[in-house]
């Protein structure tokens, strides 16, 4: 009887396909390309470090890159793959397994969060690099006909693909169903996607099914739901990160910044060599006036882009901005974190290309950093030279925010709140910058945050009527970080101060925490303030209930 010849469906050709090894080491890339060559795969390139890598991937593409996460001195397998996807040098088809021997947490967390298509541990063999190849590829044909959609932005046949493959029942239907939720997601078909993913539950209980649901219910603004989906996730698998993520921008929804920074800093005590995640936690803590935070995650962010595609200098303005209001707040930092400021500040004008804008916040964030040192000749100097080159007119509210930060740390607080007024003239249509200016009123100037407030002194005064005081003063310290100048916030807080004086007579903190707040009051309040004659008659009621006591 005559042997059929007909090759399976799915069938690897090794004979034609091109393979990428990048190891330091050559013995390693000698001993993998034997591998490959017995294996029938005819086109194998090398590398021994990540420039060679990039460099190579941006004249040719390859179907697998085996890449080292040790690349020697300078950048990792992490850096390399970040920027492939960064630069476009990466096709959907191509395969990017990590290979390494390290076995430190940091480093195989790291690894994984960067998510390529697989990672291998050494020692390889030959055995264990063909199953792999196998598996990998073998997928890769079966969902040729998705990628070659997507590849022509046919989103609607890379659906209806997906759909077909996840119905199969083989092999690669939970793959498919996987990749068919984030479509769904990405298309804002979240009924679809809710659907699959209930239906992907009732069989087993898959984290990412679990994540596909609270993504779809924080897109919805469903974010109770999300959260608890969430907070499932993390209880049983409490290494995994993507969770984390989803977590803190569905607290970011809420408005609970508290929340979110918690939710950012739990995700890089796990992976701490993520750019990203660090910039994002410096940012969020900056906002909640959580400096000290703030400070360890810019100067990481600072440290982590050296190699990274995504350092920029931002971050070291970040930093300094940061260093700034850490000193002047006398917070407990290095000594030497002002002269590193200002260092970070020269290698950004020396490693990047700084723009006007870029120019003359550093030398603002260098003349608030001296003036927190209190050498405010030398602030002065900067200040005047700041004023030469600035440009008043300029969109960036960035720039703005840093020069009234700036005239305050100076004392020229007169000069900040005319030019706060003229800033909400000229940002006046533009919402986002209306939230920064925030920071800076004593009552919200943009829609978002004036709805935040209204909220959060609907569920403080409905507390403090229930005379539940503590949670009513939580509430409203929450939103007095993120908005310090708020009169009206801080009038309720000396209120539900009062209100527990009453039922605490003899608790002493009490008395110092009103007249702290009182004292607060004091100086940003005056006579034509339409909140005066509330913050008189609190005044009055504290002191009364003080000399009750």
């Amino acid at each position: 009887m005559a042997v059929s010849s007909k090759k399976p469906k799915h069938y690897i050709n090794y004979g034609a396909l091109s393979i990428l090894v990048a190891d330091d080491f050559s013995s390693f890339r000698n001993t993998v390309f034997g591998m490959l060559q017995r294996l029938g795969v005819q086109t194998v390139d090398t590398a021994g470090n990540a420039e060679s890598v990039i460099d190579i991937c941006s004249r040719k593409a390859f179907d697998i890159i085996l890449c080292d996460y040790n690349l020697g001195n300078g950048k990792t397998g992490q850096h390399v793959l970040e920027e492939l996807r960064f630069k476009n040098l990466l096709p959907k088809r191509t395969v990017f397994i990590m290979v390494s021997a390290e076995a430190a947490r940091t480093i195989v967390m790291s690894a994984y969060d960067c998510e390529p298509n697989d990672y291998l541990m050494k020692p390889i063999t030959a055995g264990m690099l063909q199953q792999r190849i196998d598996r990998i590829l073998l997928q890769r044909l079966a969902f040729s006909p998705v990628y070659k959609a997507l590849d022509a932005g046919d989103m609607a046949t890379a659906i209806d693909k997906l759909i077909d493959l996840s119905l199969a029942e083989d092999r690669y239907s939970t793959a498919a169903q996987k990749w068919l939720g984030e479509l769904f997601i990405h298309d804002n078909q979240f009924d679809k996607a809710e659907r699959l993913y209930r239906t992907a539950l009732e069989f087993r209980q898959l984290d990412w099914a679990k994540l596909g649901l609270a993504r779809c219910k924080q897109a919805r603004g469903e974010f109770e739901q999300a959260e608890e989906w969430l907070h499932q996730i993390v209880n049983e698998n409490p290494l995994y990160l993507p969770a984390y993520d989803v977590l803190a921008d569905t607290y970011a929804g809420k408005g609970d910044v508290n929340a979110e920074q918690t939710a950012l800093q739990r995700a890089v005590e796990i992976s701490p060599m993520s750019i990203l995640r660090q910039k994002k936690l410096g940012e969020v803590a900056q906002k909640n006036q959580d400096f000290s935070v703030a400070l360890g995650a810019f100067k990481k962010a600072v440290k982590l882009g050296d190699l990274s595609c995504y350092g920029e200098a931002k971050d070291n303005l970040n930093y300094a901005r940061v260093a700034a209001k850490c000193i002047e707040a006398e917070l407990d930092v290095p000594p030497d974190t002002a002269n590193e400021a200002i260092a970070l500040l020269e290698q950004a004008k020396e490693r990047y290309s700084l723009d006007d804008n870029l120019e003359a916040q550093a030398k603002m964030l260098r003349a608030a950093i001296h003036c927190a040192k209190n050498e405010k000749d030398v602030a002065e100097q900067n200040l005047t030279e700041v004023e030469r080159v600035f440009a008043p007119d300029s969109a960036d509210i960035a720039l703005h925010m840093d020069y009234v930060n700036l005239l305050i740390a100076m004392g020229q607080q007169d000069k900040a709140n005319a030019y706060l007024a003229k800033l909400q003239e000229q940002f006046a249509y533009d919402q986002k910058a209306l939230e920064q200016l925030d920071v800076f009123l004593d009552e919200p100037a943009s829609d978002a945050n004036r709805a935040m407030v209204a909220a959060v002194n609907r569920e403080g005064i409905d507390l403090y009527n229930q005379a539940e005081y503590d949670q009513a003063l939580e509430c409203f310290e929450k939103a007095k970080k993120l908005f310090p100048k708020h009169i009206g916030l801080q009038l309720n807080i000396i209120q539900t101060l009062v209100g527990k004086m009453r039922d605490y007579p003899d608790d002493p903190e009490l008395s110092g925490a009103c007249h702290a707040s009182l004292k607060l009051i004091a100086s940003l309040i005056d006579e034509q303030h339409p909140q005066f004659n509330r913050y008189e008659k609190l005044r009055k009621m504290a002191f009364t209930e003080q000399e009750r006591v």
